[in-house]
């Protein structure tokens, strides 16, 4: 039986990273969806044995203006592409600031006739005032940054000696550690990152690419499809999300405060973004809106810090449910004449 090739394209948020599930050792962390891969390819086999489902994280700069995490990532899908048939296309998935990258990508002359959707969880489509928050205190955060991320350079004969190193797990420090690297850009890649997730350099953003997404959305002929999920975390969550979400609810917008998703009717953020800019900035009735889901910013890429590290294999049935319907709706949609 030849089986259906999918071809999945994972970009990453802001001082994130890509690689492979497979990819570990001794000093690695896990990957920046973590678990999730290995999740998919258990539940394709499964419940959609006629389909090959192809899974590829690039790594992109990790603070860096959109145009040049944009090129990192059009790279990779050209590089990917050239395994395949003349004609194949992919499928973005794309958490936090890789939805502004993939956007990028897909205003790029050609590159709609490459991807056949894409699917966003949490990006600051509207930008977010956490971003202007950091952006306005980057002449601190930047000499901190680098400090840690030194201490992170000989963390073998300093960082362990550390008070709370004796109760954390270790992979809590292979994440932060590897965020720290971030840090390891240049100033001008630091302050072009997070420009970006302003709520001008949004904006500015979405202003320069409204023609050519119009043109894209508007297509008959190799359609593109448009998807996107926003976070807003009910009940008992993690701790370290907490202060940024009862920031943004203090101190952001009217619209990230109190917009409504037209068709839930629920506000919020996830402690990075809201569920206002969650939507794509020509969606106000929610058209192309999934849902909102009950995780914060970490968790909705598996990640529940500093709670709970969880196993490679434990993201929980709620976040499995997500990742299901993200994978039925994109075989929906490889499958449609």
């Amino acid at each position: 039986m030849t089986k259906i090739v999918v071809i999945l394209v994972m970009a990453h948020g802001i001082m994130g990273w890509g690689g492979h599930q497979a990819e570990t050792s001794q000093n690695q962390m896990r990957v920046y969806y973590n678990g999730v891969q290995p999740f998919l390819a258990d539940y394709v086999s499964k419940a959609h044995p006629d389909v090959e489902l192809v899974m590829i994280a690039p790594t992109v700069p990790q603070a860096d203006t959109v145009a040049n995490r944009g090129r990192a990532l059009q790279q990779a899908i050209a590089a990917e592409l050239n395994n395949w048939p003349a004609g194949t296309r992919v499928h973005l998935l794309a958490h936090s600031m890789g939805g502004l990258d993939s956007r990028w990508v897909l205003a790029q002359d050609g590159m709609a006739d490459n991807i056949a959707s894409l699917t966003t969880i949490a990006t600051p489509h509207r930008g977010t005032s956490l971003g202007n928050l950091a952006y306005d205190e980057l002449p601190i955060l930047l000499p901190v940054g680098t400090f840690l991320e030194q201490m992170y350079r000989i963390r073998r004969t300093i960082w362990r000696l550390l008070p709370f190193t004796q109760v954390a797990d270790p992979d809590l420090l292979g994440y932060f550690n590897h965020m720290l690297l971030g840090f390891g850009s240049t100033p001008e890649q630091l302050y072009g990152g997070i420009h970006a997730l302003t709520l001008e350099g949004a904006e500015t953003f979405n202003r320069e690419l409204a023609e050519k997404e119009r043109a894209i959305r508007e297509r008959t002929t190799k359609p593109v499809q448009y998807f996107a999920y926003g976070g807003r975390p009910v009940g008992a969550q993690v701790l370290l999300l907490r202060p940024t979400q009862a920031f943004i609810e203090a101190w952001g917008t009217e619209q990230e405060k109190h917009w409504k998703d037209p068709k839930e009717q629920l506000a919020g953020n996830d402690g990075a973004v809201s569920v206002w800019s969650s939507h794509y900035p020509w969606d106000d009735d929610g058209r192309n809106y999934v849902r909102t889901i009950p995780f914060d910013h970490f968790w909705q890429v598996n990640w529940r810090i500093p709670d709970e590290i969880p196993s490679r294999k434990d993201m929980g049935n709620e976040l499995k449910q997500v990742y299901r319907e993200i994978i039925d709706r994109i075989l929906q949609v490889q499958q449609a004449p």
